[in-house]
């Protein structure tokens, strides 16, 4: 599985924002991790972070682009960890704020759609059933963040973020909302790697939350993300206990309806200078 995050077009999306972009080589020589980092204001000194990569980094070249940046500190929190003493002696350990989450819900789509379908809970085929008439469509950045703030109370994404993100990645970017009638329900952004459909921002209208279609909208994303070849339909992060973010638990109860695997990773590990 590819995560967006080793993507060189999530390189040019934080880029945008401020971030440099670089490689590092992995434990073995044969792959380059990618690595992004933050300068600290005005100060010379910066903050480095390598996520999702699938390989240990090599620890003597990142120690050289660490020298180059002035890190101050870095986080590591990988797919997977090949060697966890590599990790204790070059000074990482785990850390109890991660910035990604450390679990979630992946569907394979290398299942037909009917084994996809059996896997969903009944709660979640009979609101799917019950929506059936509703409209799925792909809309603009200016319309989605429109719409997204009306329904959220909490942070969003920038227009011209979202606009970035579907340059970075050419294509590769999804703004769908669902329709019933005349009035917006929900929305999703989904953003394609080489193997995998992430689900990555969402929303939902207080009438989307009544109706339930947002089940509907997500079910046909992952029948679309099938049709494209995509192996993973990838839910971006659920509760977990070692990182208990209580406020995480409703959305992960209804991610869990979709019947994917849990993915436990193996968490943040962090080191100063």
């Amino acid at each position: 599985m590819e995560d967006i995050r080793q993507d060189p077009a999530w390189g040019g999306h934080l880029k945008h924002k401020g971030w440099k972009i670089d490689w590092v080589k992995s434990s073995d020589g044969r792959h380059k991790i990618q690595v992004s980092i933050l300068r600290l204001g005005w100060w010379p000194f910066s903050m480095m972070k390598i996520q999702r990569s699938n390989f240990d980094p090599d620890f003597n070249d990142l120690k050289r682009l660490k020298r180059k940046y002035w890190v101050a500190n870095s986080i590591i929190e990988p797919i997977r960890v090949q060697n966890m003493e590599s990790f204790r002696k070059a000074g990482y350990h785990l850390t109890r704020f991660p910035y990604l989450a450390m679990s979630s819900y992946v569907n394979d789509l290398s299942k037909s759609e009917k084994e996809l379908w059996s896997g969903l809970s009944d709660n979640a085929k009979r609101l799917i059933k019950k929506n059936a008439n509703a409209k799925i469509i792909e809309i603009s950045p200016d319309k989605f963040c429109e719409l997204w703030k009306k329904s959220s109370k909490i942070w969003i994404m920038k227009v011209d973020e979202v606009a970035n993100l579907q340059k970075s990645f050419k294509g590769k970017v999804r703004l769908v909302v669902s329709k019933v009638g005349y009035e917006y329900h929900s929305g999703l952004m989904v953003i394609y790697s080489k193997d995998t459909a992430n689900y990555y921002q969402t929303w939902t209208s207080e009438a989307g939350r009544k109706s339930g279609v947002h089940y509907k909208l997500v079910w046909e994303e992952m029948k679309k993300a099938k049709q494209m070849g995509m192996k993973y339909f990838d839910f971006e992060g659920i509760f977990d206990p070692r990182w208990p973010q209580k406020k995480w638990i409703g959305f992960t109860d209804f991610k869990r309806r979709f019947g994917g695997e849990l993915v436990r990773f193996p968490g943040g590990f962090f080191r100063w200078l």
